[in-house]
């Protein structure tokens, strides 16, 4: 049975309440620290929180928030994030991340999956345009990162979910997904596609297994959860997007089918 609740609060704050060896999957999308809301391309900041941190502050924020994570995981308990990286690729987020999580906490590497967007919204950022002075390489990808907390085997029984067609397209590291195109009308400027966690979900837990967001957003995560039969935690700074994540994980079947 479906079971979900969503906190408000800062993610530094709320996970250290959670319970330690509770959680079998992270599934999340940290903010980009793109400065939405103040670029050519994304007029719509976030509710409260600051997209525009100094690079070097945001990555040891996101460390200490996965430090905190791993108590909570259960043995072989895996992390997805799904992160771009800022300027067409110069500011390399993933890399940083990428570090920090092995090097500095123990996480197991799995794998790193592209996902394709074939989005041409900035297609013409090129640069110096027909000259190689300067160009610029606009990136319709963004990465899911992958971990484990310590076997890459799951060390827990239970039962799939996986059709042999969503294995087949799961089991590959370029992901053909569209971007979300409903951002506006569902009232929050950065949501990924439910296709995303729902494929994450299935690739990398049981059945009714339990999943945080520490980033919940909109709830899409939630959603997938829904959707696949699993538990779900959301952690949410905004109370607006907290309200937002519950109205739709309740009426997910007309917002994701209607």
């Amino acid at each position: 049975m479906f079971e979900y609740k969503i906190i408000n609060g800062k993610s530094e704050e709320v996970i250290p309440t959670l319970e330690d060896n509770s959680i079998d999957l992270v599934v999340t999308s940290p903010p980009y620290n793109v400065d939405l809301g103040n670029n050519k391309y994304n007029e719509t900041p976030y509710n409260l929180y600051n997209d525009n941190k100094e690079h070097k502050d945001y990555i040891l924020w996101l460390e200490d928030i996965f430090r905190k994570i791993y108590p909570k995981l259960k043995s072989s308990g895996r992390i997805s994030i799904n992160i771009g990286d800022g300027k067409n690729g110069q500011v390399c987020s993933h890399s940083d991340i990428i570090y920090f999580m092995t090097k500095n906490l123990n996480y197991i590497p799995i794998t790193t999956i592209i996902w394709e967007k074939h989005q041409v919204a900035n297609r013409c950022s090129w640069g110096s345009y027909l000259s190689p002075s300067c160009p610029s390489f606009p990136c319709p990808f963004e990465y899911i990162l992958i971990f484990a907390k310590d076997s890459k085997k799951l060390l827990t029984q239970g039962e799939t979910d996986l059709t042999k067609d969503e294995f087949i397209k799961g089991a590959y590291g370029i992901w053909n997904i569209a971007p979300e195109t409903k951002m506006k009308k569902i009232g929050h400027p950065a949501i990924f596609p439910v296709q995303l966690p729902l494929r994450l979900i299935k690739m990398l837990s049981w059945k009714e297994t339990t999943v945080l967001d520490p980033f919940s957003g909109s709830g899409t995560t939630g959603i997938a959860c829904k959707l696949s039969g699993r538990k779900y935690i959301g952690i949410e700074l905004s109370e607006d997007y907290c309200k937002l994540s519950k109205e739709r994980i309740d009426n997910s079947e007309t917002d994701i089918f209607g």
